[in-house]
């Protein structure tokens, strides 16, 4: 009897790790993995939990909305879905980040007004929106519309007198910010020498864009693989060159596997930013590379699958959640970049 308990036991847990090894590499899967993690984090973001995240981690409610949208935006226009359903989530998670507890957060008196965290996540979140299949089920399109034309306007006429690397808090920046806003613009005059700016000010000898403005010979794995990603969006002529410079700074492959160190010297050291860094390898960085690579068509499936396993997924009642629903950033984080493979 005890016998036929541990056989069946081993071929549950054989079961369930070859499932989610498997999800990434088989479409059903990938796409029902979507579906419940979008499912889930809907409920668990209008359950209020984005405040929670706020008090967490600096920018959490603006942050958890877009990544939750942004999602949603990318699995609909890949496979081509177009119902209220999902528009009505997107539509849900733009109220938040625009409401006046979000603001609450960022300083108005700055130049775009509310700096470039918020300015660039939120028009990437509507800019991507407006040209998706879903904008038409949405109920909110005059304000959405509106605001877009507003954050555009305030961008292009901060960066047309002067050109510089726009502040996210007064005093500081990070150009990762600015490169987000940057990709969510239509002017491509500002754009090619707003990049150039960023990448002439970094002064650290691999020519890799530096992590912040308080120290522009610093670079950091977190913030390579998610401005790596911008330069694919910009489609920067110079992606393949940067991104194998990135790689070799920070990536470390293992079975294909792809681990992204968060410090150059390969040390522990970690801060909000950079999540978990365990042996040196980043949380942060190796999620966000996931989407990095995989938007170049460099294969990511391996990581994001192992990634997967290790976050002890839970399927149930239409929903997904990681590690017994105690980490919902990472539960976004995967989900994002599980919708660019």
């Amino acid at each position: 009897m005890v016998r036929k308990i541990l056989k069946y036991t081993f071929f549950i847990i054989l079961t369930y790790i070859l499932l989610c090894l498997a999800t990434p590499f088989n479409k059903f899967l990938r796409n029902r993995s979507i579906k419940n993690q979008i499912n889930y984090l809907n409920k668990t973001l209008n359950a209020g939990y984005d405040d929670e995240l706020q008090i967490r981690f600096p920018e959490g409610k603006q942050f958890s909305n877009s990544l939750l949208a942004l999602s949603a935006i990318e699995y609909c226009d890949k496979n081509k879905i177009e119902n209220e359903k999902y528009a009505s989530i997107i539509d849900g998670c733009i109220n938040r980040i625009l409401s006046e507890r979000n603001l609450s957060t960022f300083d108005v008196s700055l130049k775009p007004q509310y700096g470039m965290f918020y300015c660039g996540w939120t028009n990437l979140v509507l800019q991507s929106y407006i040209k998706s299949n879903l904008f038409h089920h949405s109920n909110i399109k005059e304000d959405i519309l509106s605001k877009s034309a507003e954050i555009n306007s305030q961008i292009i006429s901060t960066q047309q007198d002067s050109l510089r690397i726009l502040d996210t808090y007064r005093g500081s920046h990070w150009p990762a910010d600015n490169l987000i806003g940057l990709i969510s613009i239509d002017n491509d005059t500002i754009q090619s020498q707003w990049l150039d700016k960023i990448l002439q000010t970094s002064q650290h000898k691999s020519g890799l864009i530096n992590h912040a403005g308080s120290n522009k010979s610093k670079i950091r794995g977190s913030s390579q693989a998610l401005m790596t990603y911008c330069l694919a969006e910009l489609n920067y002529d110079k992606l393949t060159d940067y991104n194998k410079q990135y790689k070799k700074s920070f990536i470390n492959s293992y079975l294909g596997i792809q681990l992204v160190k968060e410090n150059e010297n390969g040390s522990n050291s970690m801060d909000v930013d950079s999540g978990p860094v365990v042996l040196g390898y980043g949380a942060s960085a190796t999620i966000m590379n996931i989407k990095s690579q995989a938007s170049q068509n460099k294969g990511s499936k391996f990581t994001w699958a192992a990634m997967n396993l290790i976050g002890f997924p839970i399927h149930i009642f239409n929903g997904k959640y990681y590690l017994l629903k105690k980490e919902p950033m990472l539960d976004l984080f995967l989900l994002w970049g599980c919708s660019e493979l």
